[in-house]
Formats: C-alpha cells, sequence, structure tokens
C-alpha cells in the first residue's frame, strides 16, 4: 500500500503526531478554556482534532463535532448541529432521551437489528425565529450529554458570513459562560477574520477564547516522510523533503499528496528534481480549476494574484505597482480586501503589505502560467 495518504483528515500511521500541542489544548478544554485553533487550511487542524478527541471521548467526554464550512444560513447551521449529534452513536441513554424528547419538530427511530437510536428533523417549513429557538435549544442541551463535553466547530469564522448583526456569536458567547459541562473548540483558517472576533472589544466574542496559532512541522515531518518512503524501499534525499516542504508552504496534506505521487510514479531513489516534476504535475492536474477561478476576476484582481504569487511581502512598494500595472495602493488595498472575502488571500501578521494563498498550489501554478 502506498505510504502516504491525502484529501481526507489522516489518522493511525498517517497521522503524524503533535504531543506538545496535545498537552497544551487539552490542558486548557480540561479547565474549561476555549480554544481557538488558527491556521491555513489543508494544514492538519481536522485531524489533529479528530485525534485529540478520540482520546477526550476514552476519557469520558462527548465531543460532538460541527463541520460549517458551507453554511450560508442559519437554517444550515442548525442542520450541522444536528449532523453532529446524529454521527454518535455511543450517547448515554439522559442524552438520547434528551434528543428524542427534544421539541416536536425532532423524531427519533430505534433501528431493530443494532439497536441503535438515529434522529431526524424537519425545519424546511420552520420561520426563522422557530431556526434561532432551535439553535438556542440544542445549545442549551449540550448539558444533558454529560459531565464532560467538548463542543467543536470547524471553520466557525463562517459565521461571520451570516447576516444577522452578530446574533449567532452573541448566542454562543451566552452558552459558552453559561454552560458548566462544556468547552468549545474552534478551528479556523482566516486569521483576520478571526483576529477581529477576537479582539474588536465591540465583537460578542471579544477575549473569550484562547487563540492558539496552529503550528507548522519542523524537521519532524522531514523524517517522518523519510521513514515511510524506506517503508516501501524508497530513498529520499533528505534535502528533497525539505525542498517539498518549502515549494507547498509548510502544508502537511500537500507534502503527503505530492510524496503519494512519487511513490506511484514508480520512483526508487528520489532527489529534488524528482521532487519538483512531480510537484509541477500535481498543479497542472488542477490547471482547469485555477484558470476558471482566474477568469471569474477583475484583470486588476488577476494582476494582484500574481504580484502576491511573486511577491508575497511589501506588495504596496511603488516598483510592483508600475510593475504589475495597478494604478494606486487604495486600489490594490481594495482588490485585496476583495480576495480576502473570495476566500483566495489572507492577510499575514501585524503590518500591511504581506499577504498568503489559501492555496499554495495556486501560487506555484500563476508562476509557471505567467512566469512572474
Amino acid at each position: 500500500m502506498n505510504p502516504f495518504k491525502f484529501g481526507d483528515p489522516v489518522e493511525g500511521e498517517y497521522y503524524l503526531p503533535r504531543p506538545e500541542l496535545d498537552k497544551l489544548v487539552y490542558g486548557f478544554l480540561s479547565n474549561r478554556i476555549h480554544v481557538v485553533l488558527i491556521g491555513p487550511r489543508r494544514f492538519g487542524k481536522t485531524s489533529f482534532v479528530f485525534n485529540l478527541l478520540k482520546k477526550l471521548e476514552k476519557e469520558g467526554y462527548a465531543c460532538p463535532f460541527v463541520d460549517i464550512f458551507n453554511i450560508t444560513s442559519h437554517r444550515d447551521f442548525l442542520q450541522q448541529m444536528l449532523r453532529a449529534l446524529k454521527a454518535k452513536k455511543s450517547w448515554t441513554e439522559a442524552a438520547k432521551k434528551w434528543l428524542s424528547n427534544w421539541r416536536p419538530k425532532i423524531s427519533a427511530e430505534v433501528d431493530p437489528i443494532s439497536g441503535q437510536t438515529s434522529f431526524g428533523l424537519s425545519i424546511d417549513r420552520g420561520s426563522e425565529k422557530d431556526v434561532k429557538e432551535m439553535i438556542q435549544d440544542l445549545l442549551a442541551g449540550l448539558k444533558n450529554l454529560g459531565e464532560k463535553v467538548v463542543l467543536v466547530i470547524d471553520e466557525f469564522q463562517k459565521i461571520t458570513d451570516l447576516d444577522d448583526q452578530g446574533w449567532l456569536e452573541a448566542t454562543l458567547r451566552t452558552h459558552m459562560q453559561q454552560l458548566r459541562n462544556s468547552s468549545f473548540l474552534f478551528t479556523g483558517s482566516r486569521k483576520s477574520i478571526i483576529s477581529d472576533m477576537l479582539n474588536n472589544s465591540s465583537r460578542p466574542l471579544y477575549r473569550s477564547c484562547q487563540s492558539i496559532d496552529f503550528p507548522s512541522f519542523g524537521d519532524e515531518l522531514i523524517e517522518w516522510v523519510i521513514q515511510r518512503f524506506s517503508e516501501v524501499n524508497i530513498t529520499i534525499e533528505r534535502e528533497a523533503v525539505f525542498f517539498l516542504k518549502k515549494m507547498v508552504q509548510d502544508t502537511p496534506n500537500y507534502v503527503q499528496m505530492v510524496c503519494f505521487h512519487l511513490v506511484a510514479a514508480g520512483y526508487k531513489k528520489i532527489d529534488s528534481e524528482d521532487v519538483q516534476d512531480v510537484l509541477k504535475k500535481v498543479v497542472r492536474q488542477n490547471a482547469y480549476a485555477y484558470q476558471t477561478l482566474l477568469n471569474s476576476l477583475s484583470p486588476l484582481q488577476q494582476r494582484v494574484l500574481r504580484l502576491a504569487a511573486k511577491n508575497g511581502k511589501q506588495i504596496f512598494s511603488k516598483e510592483f505597482l508600475n510593475k504589475y500595472e495597478i494604478p494606486s495602493a487604495p486600489a490594490l488595498s481594495s482588490s485585496i480586501k476583495a480576495l480576502k472575502g473570495k476566500g483566495i488571500l489572507d492577510e499575514e501578521g501585524t503590518g500591511r503589505g504581506t499577504v498568503i494563498f489559501d492555496d499554495p498550489l495556486f501560487a506555484l501554478w500563476l508562476k509557471e502560467s505567467f512566469d512572474v
């Protein structure tokens, strides 16, 4: 079998543990200190959380995991909350009783063969007021899941996309304060948005959580990759792994993706040139999607992306503005704001002028396509 895996969250032998981060996050959650993990997409946050939750569940924690990346409304949020509750088959009898009795629009069915209880929700005709009431009821009902609960909300900055004047933020804050048995673990990839949520005194979640920048792997990832190759009798130069790690901006999912393709291609001895060749092939496989995305943007936004792909720092210099035909610094700022809203770029650090791509392979494709 190929010793590398990508795409979905990884576990078992495909997962490289983060013991120090495990200990840090566990320490906060076990003392009812809410946590936000912030890091780029595909950086391993979900894999880390899944592996942490396994440990917590062995200690008696109830750990519903709510993925809200694709929500567009409160109704979507409610559906994802219920889906997270339905996914758990090991609830206590008290929790099952609460869920089965929760509001008239909840239905509960028992499988005659397995004996497992499944839950359904019919809210298609519910008003917005009904939906909001049900969200509050579900959050308040976490007290029925046991003495120790960790509620995980993945990509939680998506709640800012809802045009509700901060209602859902405020609702979460209220229950974070009131629930004595529950800790909240949020993950997010849009650092600038999350920073405003937590550090703007006018926002409901102001200073409500311990923020943790999700760390990139160091040499331990390089050694792990070398070891995984050796298990299938393939050797790779250490410098080649370092090169790959740098090219994909330390993104573990992309490290495993390229390594997967190196194994599949039949290489037996791998150097940096081999890595570069396979990486180019992987990038080209996504060319249609990247070209379609680029075509959906204005000409100015396209030029801004070419600038960002080549020079992620000090992009407001007059030299760069002239080279990439950007009329002014305000025009550049406006384009960056729009590209942030589309989830393509984000600003890094506290100072203006440093941007990063949500997808580092998109940046590589731009460099190759436009020779920027």
